[in-house]
């Protein structure tokens, strides 16, 4: 329910989480290697919508995510950026 309730902030009001950054990062990058699917879904679609409100903040991050050992943490990684082209595509940011 935790993970749900910041994707619907994410969504909503992504602005506001700016702040929170550092600490939201870690979080979900633990998640990578949840047992359960839903969670590790929720975390890459969040994380793929908060790239593209902060591409610069998360993006040195992610990349450094995605270069690790972790398969886990590199497929959540993937996963974040189709989720991140395909809202990207929608929105009106591009």
């Amino acid at each position: 329910m935790y993970f749900n309730t910041l994707k619907e902030i994410i969504i909503n009001k992504p602005d506001c989480l700016k702040n929170y950054l550092k600490d939201l990062m870690p979080l979900y990058f633990n998640q990578s290697s949840s047992e359960n699917e839903a969670i590790r879904n929720i975390v890459a679609e969040s994380i793929g919508k908060l790239f593209i409100t902060y591409p610069m903040e998360i993006g040195p991050s992610l990349t450094q995510a995605f270069q690790t050992n972790d398969l886990g943490m590199q497929i959540m990684c993937t996963k974040s950026f189709k989720y991140s082209a395909h809202i990207g595509t929608e929105s009106s940011h591009f």
